[in-house]
């Protein structure tokens, strides 16, 4: 791998180089933005945020063996080591990535959508790094921060870098997609998240469409076969691939099932199996399939690549804890995604009971109590749940629609928190329970899952 350097950096960035007599020939280790990440030889650079300054943290990088650091304000430098001290370090950091892209010769797939974005991202970097070379967004880092960070690990020999592109608000994808310049182009699917942001869901087409218009006319855009996708399909230049189960795709699922933990469908008379837990998967399947037969892999290789995917922590996690089946899909809630956690805790064949765990969904605006509402009607007849503890704001909305919906009271439970939870979980789950834990990112609803392997559970009657 070619190796950037400090005079790289320099001549990138601008700045002043302290110590001056500093050699600019030194190769530059990885990027770190969380001072306690910090390993010996990475570059420390220092974001300033809502809630803190990174330059507050630059000594203690050091102290991590940081080999540089790239900061807003002169720092104490340690011998042998470097700072690069730059007026605004964001605009820094979207300055070197745009001189990464710049020297990077592959194929830039660029994923985004409402639901499935890190799903589809890491099944097409499965496909493709079977038979190719590239890199993947690490985790989610999708935004303003997350996809320059992404761009460090690209390589000029590489075939291929897959990155993940969210938003909040208008105009987020159109600039991530400018500085990243993909020309393969992913939607997911277009559902109800962040709508406090967006407004409606007119609003997030319009905002998934700015990848679309990105793509150059030589490039390709994958798109789900959804109705929301298919309005703001005019905006690309480029050929489009249109993915799904309905004939007027242009690839086609047949046969699908879903059950054990693997999703099984054709393509083709090609038979694929995927060792994940739900058909709401056979979506980003399907993109992955059609990625990888732009970079000309034949059906059978991608067939199986995909049937050695590794699934995601904390997304449709199915773990076995003492007699009960817990559903970790703790990583983060939207409406879409909990009707479609629902239906998977709908098809579980379990003797027990089933269990809904669930915290707020975030960034829904004006609409937040009634979809909190409408989701507790959906625990009770999507899925026939038999019990729902409700955590956060919004947790006396989901009960009342539980309730509104014919489920007991008694089998209904807000709280404010996780921890107001806590005490419950050990009373309420059973052996032969199925139980679904979900919920938007900032509720932490994983510290749920983890309670539940602790607590002792009583033994049905």
């Amino acid at each position: 791998m070619t190796r950037a350097t400090l005079q790289d950096l320099h001549h990138a960035i601008g700045g002043q180089v302290e110590p001056a007599a500093m050699a600019l020939d030194r190769e530059l280790g990885p990027v770190v933005t969380d001072s306690r990440a910090v390993h010996e030889g990475d570059v420390f650079w220092a974001i300033r945020g809502p809630n803190h300054d990174g330059a507050d943290f630059v000594e203690e990088a050091f102290g991590c063996q940081a080999n540089g650091a790239v900061t807003g304000r002169p720092a104490t430098v340690p011998a042998g080591r470097w700072a690069l001290i730059v007026d605004n370090t964001s605009q820094a950091l979207w300055q070197w990535a745009a001189w990464r892209r710049r020297r990077f010769t592959g194929t830039v797939v660029a994923v985004t959508g409402s639901v499935g974005k890190t799903t589809t991202r890491q099944m097409i970097h499965t496909v493709l790094g079977s038979r190719l070379r590239g890199t993947a967004s690490p985790r989610n880092y999708n935004n303003h921060v997350g996809v320059p960070l992404s761009m460090m690990a690209l390589a000029p020999e590489d075939d291929y870098a897959v990155l993940e592109l969210g938003a909040s608000g208008p105009g987020e994808i159109a600039a991530l997609a400018g500085l990243c310049r993909p020309k393969v182009g992913v939607i997911t699917y277009i559902g109800d998240a962040h709508l406090g942001g967006f407004g409606s869901r007119a609003g997030i087409a319009r905002a998934k469409a700015e990848l679309l218009a990105a793509l150059p006319e030589d490039g390709h855009a994958v798109l789900v076969d959804d109705p929301w996708i298919r309005r703001i399909a005019s905006y690309c230049k480029a050929p489009i691939t249109w993915v799904g189960r309905a004939g007027a795709c242009d690839l086609v699922a047949d046969d699908v099932a879903s059950g054990g933990g693997w999703l099984r469908f054709r393509v083709e008379k090609q038979e694929f199996r995927v060792p994940v837990w739900g058909r709401h998967h056979l979506n980003a399947a399907l993109a992955a399939v059609a990625v990888g037969r732009l970079h000309g892999l034949d059906l059978a290789a991608i067939a199986a690549a995909l049937g050695q995917f590794a699934p995601l922590p904390m997304r449709c996690e199915v773990i076995e804890v003492r007699g009960a089946t817990i559903i970790n899909d703790t990583y983060n809630a939207s409406p879409t995604a909990m009707r479609a956690a629902l239906e998977l805790l709908r098809d579980f064949d379990v003797p027990g009971r089933r269990v809904v765990i669930c915290g707020d969904m975030a960034e829904l605006g004006e609409e937040s109590a009634q979809l909190h509402f409408t989701l507790g009607g959906q625990i009770v007849e999507t899925c026939g749940a038999d019990l729902v503890i409700a955590c956060g704001r919004h947790a006396r909305s989901v009960v009342e629609g539980a309730r509104a919906a014919g489920m007991s009271p008694a089998r209904t439970i807000p709280c404010r928190d996780t921890d107001e939870a806590m005490p419950f979980l050990g009373q309420t789950i059973l052996p032969g329970d199925a139980v679904l834990v979900k919920g938007s990112r900032q509720m932490g609803m994983e510290n749920v899952v983890e309670a539940l392997r602790r607590y002792p559970q009583r033994r049905s009657a």
